[in-house]
């Protein structure tokens, strides 16, 4: 694995340069996951954060209800837990959802690098404070908008290609718990959209069969 490329290609190193990227692929030590293993629990000291090199990681917490509320899901190439750096403990858990490997980066090797280098310090903050809009707008999505609504957004927001169908890599349980509802509420929505023609979602794929409806149901214009 080359720790530079992967590095490269996560969001939160995406500005760096080589020096800077060898600097803390120095820090960085390679773990693997089996699906289902947790890469760290609420509550656990922070060591570190990580970038996933595959497979893919769900972050959740606990509710007071004892249901599970996923945060956000995190595949290849991203990054997670980047709150330990200015943390004691981990604020959530963290779950392989397939096999999974991941890079974790020291977090007081880190701090200390960018103690030494303001520049490097500035790049990395920008990035976190674009993460933390993500965040923001995501956390504004889950209290302010209804469930079809909330899917909705969440298919727009995934990769896809004209007239192809969306690889989804996650269960359809997982969506549910991102969105804040249960199973039958989603597989009932699931319905009603097929019925309507708006999408169907068989197996691992999302084909989208009316992006302009998709779109108003997302913004809120459009109920189902």
């Amino acid at each position: 694995m080359n720790l530079n490329f992967l590095l490269r290609n996560c969001r939160l190193f995406a500005d760096l340069d080589e020096g800077e990227l060898d600097a803390i692929g120095q820090m960085a030590v390679r773990r693997e996951f089996r699906k289902g293993q947790f890469v760290f629990s609420e509550g656990e000291p922070t060591r570190g954060f990580f970038v996933v090199a595959s497979g893919g990681v769900k972050v959740f917490r606990i509710g007071p209800d004892g249901r599970e509320r996923v945060l956000h899901v995190v595949e290849a190439n991203d990054s997670f837990a980047e709150a330990a750096l200015f943390m004691a403990e981990y604020p959530a858990s963290a779950e392989a959802f397939a096999t999974t490997t991941v890079v974790m980066v020291d977090k007081n090797q880190f701090k200390q690098l960018l103690a030494r280098d303001p520049k490097l310090s500035s790049k990395i903050m920008g990035s976190l404070v674009k993460w933390l809009a993500q965040m923001r707008n995501a956390v504004t999505d889950l209290s302010l908008k209804e469930v079809p609504a909330r899917f909705a957004s969440y298919v727009l927001s995934l990769p896809a290609e004209p007239n192809k169908p969306i690889k989804v890599t996650i269960s359809k349980t997982t969506i549910a718990q991102m969105i804040g509802t249960t199973k039958e509420t989603f597989s009932r929505l699931l319905h009603r959209l097929a019925q309507h023609r708006i999408l169907t979602y068989r197996g691992d794929q999302i084909r989208v069969l009316n992006h302009k409806r998709l779109e108003a149901i997302a913004h809120g214009n459009e109920k189902i």
